[in-house]
């Protein structure tokens, strides 16, 4: 059992109740998620009792300010796969590890979640500038993108810069449409993805389109997914019949690439 601090501690208490009960000194990111109502999922304490109910501790490897899924033994695919979280409207910081676990092992992939950070190794998603792990990039042989509003400094952004010119696959979930919002640099040579750039940045260089605008009542409406009769048999669709979500959709411009393979439509 983890139980969740009330806003205001300094870090949340810990009680387990779990089979294969690891001490030890990992250094996972400590995780405290100050939104909500109450404190979000935890990561850990430095320095800590390694815990994660239910979680088999061959699924982690020791990692630092990342957190590291390898597959089960005898089920790697030798395929890496490393997750960008760092958004402060749609919990990237839990969702994506829960996708890493699920693709490490049920698929076999080798899963590496990145988090932006505080210089403590507290997760913060506000904190746009500090995320530890970006040369891990260059191992990697795909990247899911849930970034929302980053400013990176350059060197960090240079290994971002060289995955994508290496014209390697990168999934961009929801918010990395508009992953970097540079306010503090301009005059970075990477100002020319903030989603306010020409053309729309980093969105509009990539998947056709920047954050434009909400379609529906944000924050008051949900979506349902539906299928484009066109491209309904896509493989990417393969299992695919039923879409839901509790958010709205966004919305895009007129302008958007004709040539754009379009799989599902949002219906508000």
């Amino acid at each position: 059992m983890v139980r969740h601090s009330p806003r205001g501690g300094t870090r949340p208490t810990i009680l387990v109740t779990s089979t294969g009960l690891e001490t030890g000194n990992w250094q996972l990111p400590t995780g405290i998620f100050p939104r909500g109502g109450e404190w979000g999922m935890i990561w850990g304490m430095k320095p800590m009792i390694a815990v994660l109910v239910g979680l088999s501790f061959s699924v982690l490897s020791q990692a630092g300010q990342w957190v590291v899924y390898e597959p089960q033994a005898g089920k790697a695919n030798g395929k890496h796969i490393v997750m960008l979280s760092g958004d402060e409207e749609y919990r990237s910081e839990e969702g994506l590890p829960q996708m890493g676990k699920i693709l490490s092992q049920t698929h076999g992939f080798k899963c590496t979640v990145l988090f932006s950070q505080d210089a403590d190794g507290t997760i913060n998603p506000n904190n746009q500038t500090n995320i530890p792990g970006m040369h891990l990039l260059g191992t990697a042989d795909l990247v899911v993108n849930q970034f929302r509003f980053r400013e990176l400094p350059d060197a960090d952004m240079k290994h971002f810069v060289d995955y994508m010119e290496a014209g390697k696959p990168m999934m961009v979930l929801r918010t990395a449409t508009h992953a970097f919002n540079y306010e503090r640099n301009k005059q970075s040579p990477y100002a020319k993805f903030s989603w306010t750039a020409k053309g729309g940045g980093f969105g509009g260089m990539t998947v056709g389109e920047t954050w434009t605008y909400h379609h529906g009542n944000h924050g008051g409406e949900a979506t349902r997914g539906i299928l484009d009769g066109k491209n309904r048999k896509h493989p990417v669709l393969t299992g695919v019949t039923d879409v839901f979500g509790p958010t709205d959709v966004y919305g895009v411009n007129p302008d958007f690439p004709s040539d754009a393979t379009v799989l599902m439509h949002g219906q508000v």
